[in-house]
């Protein structure tokens, strides 16, 4: 009897377990920059929309921040890391670790690389959108999933693991 009822709670539990992912989440693995110009940092927060964590400010004139998404939560970004490049000292230096959250308005990215690959689904399988795109033309992150990064370009909104974190030059 008593493994009948513990088989119950394990069968019972995996659902639960199963819909961690969550509706409006998906786990990504995506390095991009912060964007956010306000002098006081980026707010990094708790929850989406919840209390403060930290702000990642960047003090360095020629440097900038760059997030790794963990996982997109509609319009926030579920980070675990973020990384001060540090262009004047020539070196990059860990200023965030752990999990918090960051709105979609405050990260993005400087452009993308050289002739990338922009497809029409998160999948190297899918139609493409464009097949040599031009790196330096303006790029609106929209999302992630996986290793892609949903963008908007010049041609439309597609999907790339080609993106520049570069702050200072073009990636080629």
């Amino acid at each position: 009897m008593r493994m009948i009822v513990w088989l119950l709670a394990v069968l019972l539990a995996v659902p639960v377990v199963a819909s961690a992912q969550g509706p409006g989440r998906a786990a990504c693995d995506v390095d991009v920059d912060i964007t956010d110009r306000d002098p006081s940092g980026a707010n990094v927060r708790a929850t989406p929309g919840g209390s403060v964590v930290t702000a990642l400010k960047n003090p360095t004139s020629e440097g900038w921040i760059v997030v790794h998404l963990a996982a997109q939560h509609d319009d926030w970004f579920e980070i675990d890391r973020a990384v001060l490049i540090d262009v004047d000292q020539d070196k990059e230096r860990v200023i965030f670790q752990g999990r918090g959250f960051v709105h979609r308005s405050v990260v993005g990215v400087g452009g993308l690389q050289n002739g990338a690959v922009i497809y029409r689904d998160h999948a190297t399988a899918s139609a493409t959108l464009d097949s040599h795109a031009s790196g330096d033309q303006a790029v609106e992150l929209l999302g992630c999933f996986g290793t892609f990064a949903k963008v908007r370009v010049k041609k439309g909104i597609g999907w790339t693991r080609q993106l520049c974190t570069n702050m200072v030059t073009t990636c080629s």
